[in-house]
């Protein structure tokens, strides 16, 4: 047992500097990153640190400096800035540039791809569909910078400009599959709610005594007491005969109403001969 414990308190101090030593070796990597990409920035663009931040914006090719100085973080209005070098404003010449990128393209290298597509208002898996991704719902590519991707700036632009000139046709597409999508719902929504009226209907009751036109006994349940069926058949009859009643008594007070002037033939009578007077001759 002691050994044991004494093998453990000696391999602890082993995995705490593994654990170390990896931040370190991957901030090693990115720092040589960075060292390589100002290389090449100095080949390309031709300023290093000791360059001044007017003379970085010319080789940038900045129009915009205010807005390109708050990219950087710096006062846009403050000119006494423009005469410092970015080494003592401490400024590297890749952060330059990526803040030269942001202005121009609204996004940099160093953006995410989910980052680039939220700013561009482009779906994301059309984005990537776009950008020959063969599987969009892969999502292997959405925190991963542009760099990482190896995808040039002005490919971007162009995917940007490609998207806003099939927008058009996108946009019904989508409209399209949304009206589908909604109006599948409610077809089965409506068939779901009419078979539920099913599922509550009672069950009927074998306790139904049918009889034919004439009044006699058609079919009874065999379960049901005989005396039940002469009461339920002879209630039935009292009722019928009730009904009877009151019809011939409704037609005994409704009789058809007659012209009694008419049936008496006074209208044929002229009137001209009973209150005429006569003439003597």
């Amino acid at each position: 047992m002691h050994k044991i414990l004494i093998m453990i308190l000696l391999l602890l101090p082993l995995a705490l500097v593994a654990q170390i030593e990896a931040p370190a070796s991957s901030q090693a990597a990115a720092d040589s990153l960075v060292l390589s990409r100002e290389q090449e920035i100095l080949s390309e663009y031709g300023f290093r640190d000791s360059n001044s931040l007017t003379d970085v914006a010319l080789k940038l090719d900045i129009s915009d400096i205010k807005k390109w100085k708050a990219a950087l973080g710096l006062e846009p209005a403050n000119q006494v800035l423009d005469a410092m070098t970015l080494r003592k404003l401490g400024i590297t010449p890749y952060r330059a540039l990526l803040a030269q990128q942001t202005v121009v393209y609204r996004y940099n290298e160093l953006s995410t791809l989910a980052e680039v597509a939220a700013t561009l208002n482009i779906p994301l898996k059309k984005f990537k569909s776009m950008l020959g991704n063969s599987d969009p719902l892969d999502k292997s590519w959405d925190n991963l910078s542009l760099q990482a991707l190896e995808i040039n700036l002005d490919t971007i632009r162009e995917v940007e400009a490609d998207f806003n000139e099939n927008i058009t046709s996108y946009g019904s597409s989508v409209m399209m599959v949304g009206m589908l999508v909604v109006f599948s719902a409610l077809i089965l929504t409506s068939l779901i709610i009419r078979q539920l009226v099913h599922l509550n209907r009672e069950k009927k009751s074998g306790s139904t005594i049918k009889l034919n036109s004439s009044g006699q006994l058609k079919s009874a349940p065999k379960s049901m007491n005989h005396n039940v069926i002469v009461a339920a058949v002879t209630a039935l009859h009292m009722h019928k005969m009730d009904i009877e009643e009151r019809r011939k008594m409704v037609l005994t007070f409704r009789r058809t109403p007659t012209n009694q002037w008419r049936a008496s033939a006074v209208l044929s009578m002229p009137n001209r001969e009973m209150t005429s007077v006569r003439r003597p001759r």
